[in-house]
């Protein structure tokens, strides 16, 4: 039975079209990584030094630590540091105005392209998860199956010996004891009857293992399959991610004269969502009141936390992953995918409330929670931080679902 667990585990991954896929990706991320690693953009998104995720016969795709996220405008004086970027704000023309629009519009259409390259991998890496889960299922199936057949193949045999070794018994018994020809006859067809039911049960229990030897057959060959496509969408993920990156730096670097602005209301920004959350946190804010022990409240403490592909824990997180390790503390395990946590709970009919989850995009590549007051909490993009963001600023959301969530024991962790 052991060996057959492992041939059917493994049986998918020796294939010669999968040698040549995966030595092609691999060829991809060598050359992404190398030209990246002066200037590192990712990191392993669980907790401790996790080796990145691999197939059988590969090498692992190993990723480096996320970037510091940078300060904008900084000269270390954050006070003179605001002033001067109020009075750039303020000197700004028209015409700049447009063009900063033009460039905040060049830099969110580079970061959907990643969000969805984020999530793709992310749809892929929950599906390899749950043909794992069910293989293990299955399998443990199986087992108790085979015990059952077992079993039941070892009491038909003692009965078959017994019935062998006092077959005369038997007959005369049948014979002498029966009242009449019909009572023989009805004697006979009983046991005729539990003769036939125990070779029906031992059938059914043969072609109740055939299927799910079967189904483990099928379910291996599945996961042969998901790993490949993990694989893919793990090695697209950072080559998009890397070269979006690139992208947005040339941006940047043709529009010097912008890039300025562009850090002075950046600041700003900043600014104003750190005076909001503190505004919150001292209870001085009348629109935006934090239930203790709600999401609401756990997600304020993760404020600062920075974004990072993947991630799911205080090292970092991208959007799902926040929400998935937000919720965990509230009795609800969430897939790690924004297009599968918009299929949880029910959908909000109605005003918002705190807690809910809204999402954005079409595909669905991207989830916050609405903490209340027109204002939500996410994980934005890579090189900034978990942070407060006004709804109203996007024009992209397409969804809020509603979950049944419990209040939170203890402390958030």
């Amino acid at each position: 039975m052991e060996g057959m667990k492992k041939s059917y585990k493994h049986s998918g991954f020796h294939t010669a079209r999968l040698h040549h896929r995966r030595a092609v990706l691999c060829f991809i991320l060598v050359a992404v990584m190398s030209f990246g690693s002066a200037s590192p953009l990712f990191a392993v998104p669980e907790d401790g030094p996790a080796p990145a995720a691999s197939l059988p016969g590969t090498g692992s795709i190993t990723t480096d630590l996320a970037p510091e996220v940078e300060r904008p405008f900084g000269t270390g004086d954050s006070e003179a540091d605001s002033e001067e970027a109020r009075e750039l704000l303020a000197r700004a023309t028209p015409a700049q105005r447009a063009e900063l629009e033009s460039f905040y519009a060049q830099l969110d259409a580079i970061d959907r392209e990643t969000e969805i390259a984020v999530e793709e991998y992310n749809a892929a890496r929950t599906r390899l998860e749950a043909i794992a889960t069910n293989i293990e299922i299955s399998e443990q199936d199986v087992a108790i199956l085979v015990e059952a057949f077992d079993l039941q193949a070892q009491r038909l045999g003692e009965r078959a010996v017994e019935i062998y070794r006092g077959s005369n018994d038997v007959l005369l018994g049948l014979l002498f004891e029966a009242e009449s020809l019909s009572d023989l006859l009805e004697r006979i067809n009983i046991a005729n009857k539990m003769v036939e039911a125990d070779t029906d049960l031992m059938a059914r229990i043969r072609l109740q293992r055939a299927a799910l030897e079967n189904s483990i057959q099928q379910l291996s060959l599945d996961e042969s399959e998901a790993a490949s496509l993990e694989f893919e969408m793990r090695a697209r993920m950072i080559e998009v991610t890397a070269r979006n990156e690139d992208r947005k730096q040339e941006l940047r670097d043709q529009n010097f004269a912008m890039l300025r602005l562009f850090e002075a209301e950046q600041l700003q920004r900043m600014l104003a969502e750190q005076e909001l959350a503190f505004s919150i946190q001292d209870g001085n804010n009348r629109d935006i009141v934090i239930e203790p022990g709600s999401p609401v409240e756990t997600a304020m403490t993760l404020r600062g936390v920075p974004y990072l592909w993947g991630g799911a824990s205080r090292r970092g997180f991208d959007c799902s992953g926040l929400m998935r390790f937000i919720f965990a503390q509230h009795g609800i395990n969430l897939p790690h995918h924004s297009g599968s946590q918009v299929l949880q709970g029910s959908r909000v009919v109605g005003a918002l409330q705190p807690g809910d989850l809204v999402f954005f995009g079409t595909p669905i590549h991207h989830v916050g929670m609405y903490v209340g007051g027109g204002y939500f909490i996410h994980a934005p993009r890579s090189g900034e931080v978990v942070s407060l963001r006004s709804l109203a600023s996007r024009s992209d959301m397409v969804a809020a679902r509603r979950l049944d969530w419990q209040p939170r024991e203890g402390a958030p962790r």
